[in-house]
């Protein structure tokens, strides 16, 4: 199903799909954004998806991960709120929102983690706190690994304040599931109430269908 998207905010910057100054993103880009391949993460109680991460999805993406443009950071929050609460139907609503994080490496050359960002908000759109809810254990990251490497995944670890929460857990790209697997994990074992997930862009195809 393809869900409703955040309407564009008007900045005096570029769409970061075809670089027209104005709305961020504009009309042309958001149409022309491809639906994603579904992805499965076991004990998650629902999975929202926006786009394929192909040409504009892409540099959605781009533009806020390796550029920091927060804009299409905040629209994305918005998009990935929206999208939760279609997927959402009769189940009860989340009351935190939270973020599978980054390799501390990564957020140091950044300066920010992307995932934290889009968590943040996402939870502004939805009226709920964003909370720190995980901590990631090694310095391995899925990007730039290899296929046996995104297949296994990383490793969190849950912390206290996740018992009998109903959250909502942010990303902002699936290739394997690996990461939002292990993330999903990692909070029902901590003693959450509910996991829901939330991503922006769904990288590759079904051949990743056995790790999601």
């Amino acid at each position: 199903m393809r869900h409703a998207y955040g309407p564009g905010v008007l900045f005096e910057v570029r769409c970061p799909g075809c670089g027209v100054l104005g709305w961020c993103p504009c009309a042309e880009c958001v149409e022309a954004l491809v639906d994603p391949e579904p992805v499965t993460v076991p004990g998650a109680d629902s999975v929202a998806l926006l786009f394929a991460h192909d040409d504009v999805g892409r540099e959605f993406i781009h533009a806020l991960k390796y550029r920091g443009e927060r804009a299409i950071g905040r629209w994305l929050g918005d998009s990935l709120a929206l999208a939760h609460t279609a997927e959402l139907r009769s189940r009860q609503p989340i009351d935190t929102v939270t973020w599978a994080p980054t390799t501390a490496a990564h957020r140091r050359a950044r300066g920010f983690d992307q995932a934290e960002t889009l968590a943040r908000a996402a939870a502004r759109a939805l009226r709920v706190r964003p909370v720190r809810l995980l901590r990631r254990l090694g310095s391995t990251a899925q990007s730039g690994a290899g296929r046996a490497e995104r297949l296994a995944g990383p490793r969190f670890g849950g912390r206290a304040r996740v018992a009998q929460r109903r959250i909502l857990l942010v990303d902002d790209v699936v290739t394997t599931g690996a990461t939002l697997r292990a993330a999903t994990a990692a909070l029902m074992d901590a003693g959450a109430a509910a996991v829901h997930v939330a991503a922006c862009a769904r990288r590759g195809r079904d051949r990743f269908s056995a790790a999601a």
